[in-house]
């Protein structure tokens, strides 16, 4: 049966899909048919369906698009097929044959585990079947009430969660954090919440979500918690002052940059073990830990302890725990090497020992006649999937912590997630996060272009109240960063890409892209940054090879919704739209509110006919950017060619975008 199923998502906009991404359906009709039956009634006479979804046309031809809809429906794939069943006057929904993502949110919360969907606490709701309102008003107060339904019940699991006994009082305190932001004046919740911070040791968290929860009811609602509330802050308040706590050993934001390194995590490689009976070069396996090593470095986000500095330990049993104790270090790269006849195995992963976890471990092959050349391409792989994995670790350390004792690396990491979620108010949030961190930190160069990044989105999403201004920002922000670290590839490679788009200096853009290649080869955010231009300026072929490489490498990233459209970009400037709408719709499905690539899809989709999608898109670049006309983006944009700029907005118009 669970080989025949197929998933309805539902989070930021819908669609079904099968997951070995054999079927993908974005038909807004048919899902909006599929997903009335999925979340309310199972069953349902055929007129309700019609007039629900079809309320623009007259009744006929609104019973005929049902018709066509059900039909088609049941063609796309046999598990539809047998879960639709149809008699003259009613639909009926078997649901053995149909997952939907909420129920899977629900599942994971049940299990003990928070999912990263309601990371983004209440604004995960609202992306229940996000733009699905404008099918009609009566499907728009549907997905409303479906809305608080499934918001009253995820609520409901938070709390549940929260109050297990059987989880540890960080993941408890995860749940409550996220019930909370989920139902911000919610007083239980709050009070859950300021207990488990309490239960952890940090009474100063445990205030300060007693006094957010105050403004907000103050502001909201013109009121103070209640009696209750009141009174268990203020029992915090004595206990806190009775014990005088010791503070978190985390960095105080507040202190001066007593450390060069500024909090970023402590990462060694240790040497790579030989597995198996055939013998070893040992020059191989120091080559490759080089290698990796060399790669790690040049990322700024990270400090490594070099590989000589520990050459001494490496035999050592207990050598995680010396480094760990002696040398600060929070992460190890181990791994091991065998080699079968003309065949080499390399297993790496990565772990994070205080907590004695492996986060991510892959396994590698290449030909004993590859293997030097092999080398360099195994280093970039292996340091583009343990970043996301150990910024995903530290992510989870940092909500244990109050803003107040950040270092300047968890700032950073704490307001690019609300970044990412390119939701306004969260966004702006982060900015204001952000200037405070470069404001504490001026040298430490990963915030400086975390901010220059943050007013590249806020221009593009169409949110700068003055995007000339915020233009000099990037660059400002960026040359800072270069200032304190020269051969920081990514603010060199954001840096080229920014004069590009918007000064059109591609000689001095086209220079530091090569110094940015140079200073961090492999590196996919630094590739990424490098390809868009080679679309823009007519070098379609060369922008697709380099920027399929940076995917290639991105993949688990939260900025992977970027990497596929800049490589949509690259897709449709070579005429290729087919492969354009497909990347555009892979980049929508990971982020529903990224507007330059809601645009780009639109195109594309109206380019290849699917116009029922690329008026999907076009309503979502509307709700979320309400002031935008062709004419404005066609004026300024980067494509250098007249002739692409024009075919770009005649798709963006077909599509039913304003002039």
């Amino acid at each position: 049966m669970s080989e025949e199923r197929v998933t309805l998502k539902v989070l930021s906009g819908a669609w079904i899909e099968l997951a070995s991404g054999g079927l993908r359906m974005t038909a807004r009709k048919k899902v909006a048919l599929l997903a009335y039956l999925a979340f309310d009634r199972l069953s349902a006479p055929r007129d309700l369906l019609a007039g629900l979804i079809w309320g623009d046309v007259p009744g006929a031809k609104a019973r005929s698009s049902l018709r066509q809809a059900l039909s088609e429906l049941r063609s796309m794939h046999p598990a539809l097929n047998k879960a639709l069943l149809i008699d003259r006057t009613m639909v009926t929904l078997d649901p053995a044959y149909l997952i939907v993502e909420t129920d899977l949110i629900l599942d994971e919360v049940r299990q003990g585990r928070l999912p990263a969907a309601l990371r983004g606490g209440g604004e995960t709701i609202n992306d229940i079947l996000y733009g699905f309102e404008s099918i009609g008003s009566r499907y728009a107060e549907w997905v409303h009430d479906i809305r608080k339904s499934y918001g009253d019940r995820i609520l409901a699991a938070l709390t549940e969660a929260a109050g297990r006994t059987d989880l540890s009082a960080s993941q408890r305190m995860e749940f409550a954090e996220a019930a909370l932001a989920l139902d911000p004046l919610g007083e239980m919740q709050c009070r859950h919440a300021m207990r488990l911070a309490t239960e952890l040791g940090d009474m100063g968290k445990a205030l300060q979500i007693y006094a957010a929860f105050y403004a907000k009811m103050e502001a909201e609602l013109d009121m103070e918690p209640s009696y209750e509330t009141q009174d268990l802050a203020a029992e915090i308040k004595l206990n806190s002052a009775q014990t005088q706590p010791t503070p978190p050993t985390a960095p105080s934001a507040r202190a001066p940059a007593a450390t060069r390194n500024h909090g970023r995590p402590i990462l060694a490689m240790l040497p790579l073990q030989p597995r198996g009976p055939e013998p070893i070069a040992d020059f191989l396996a120091e080559m490759l830990v080089d290698n990796i090593v060399m790669r790690v470095t040049r990322i700024p986000d990270i400090a490594v302890i070099s590989r000589v500095s520990i050459r001494h330990l490496s035999e050592r049993p207990d050598v995680t725990q010396v480094l760990q104790q002696e040398l600060g270090v929070r992460y190890v790269i181990s791994g091991n090497m065998r080699r079968d006849g003309d065949r080499y195995f390399l297993n790496v992963e990565l772990s994070k020992i205080d907590e004695g976890l492996i986060l991510w471990v892959e396994q590698y092959e290449s030909a004993a006649s590859d293997l030097t050349r092999a080398q360099s391409r195994i280093a970039d792989e292996v340091v583009n999937r343990i970043l996301p994995n150990l910024h995903l670790a530290e992510l989870r350390d940092a909500h244990l912590i109050d803003l107040g004792h950040l270092s300047a690396y968890q700032h950073v990491l704490r307001a690019q997630e609300l970044v990412y979620t390119l939701r306004q108010p969260k966004f702006e949030g982060a900015g204001a996060q952000l200037q405070q961190t470069v404001t504490s930190w001026p040298e430490f160069a990963p915030a400086q272009v975390a901010m220059a990044e943050w007013y590249s989105l806020r221009a593009g999403q169409g949110w700068s109240p003055d995007p000339a201004q915020d233009i000099a920002h990037i660059t400002r922000h960026l040359e800072n960063a270069l200032q304190s670290e020269r051969r920081n590839g990514r603010a060199l490679a954001m840096l080229g890409h920014n004069k590009a788009i918007y000064a059109r200096r591609h000689m001095e853009a086209a220079m530091l892209f090569e110094e940015a290649l140079s200073a961090t080869p492999g590196d996919a955010e630094t590739i990424m940054w490098t390809g868009p231009n080679l679309a823009f300026s007519g070098k379609e072929q060369e922008a697709i090879a380099r920027l399929e490489q940076a995917r290639s490498l991105n993949r688990n990233d939260p900025l992977g919704f970027r990497a596929d459209h800049f490589l949509a970009i690259a897709y449709f400037a070579a005429g290729d739209m087919e492969k354009a709408a497909q990347l555009g719709l892979a980049s929508s499905m990971r982020n529903g509110f990224y507007t330059s690539n809601l645009r780009l899809t639109a195109a594309a989709c109206a380019a290849i006919d699917q116009l029922d999608t690329a008026q999907e898109m076009a309503a979502r670049v509307m709700a979320l950017e309400p002031e935008f006309r062709v004419s404005r983006l066609v004026a300024n944009h980067p494509f250098r060619d007249p002739a692409k700029r024009a075919l770009y907005g005649d798709l963006l118009a077909a599509a039913g975008l304003p002039n």
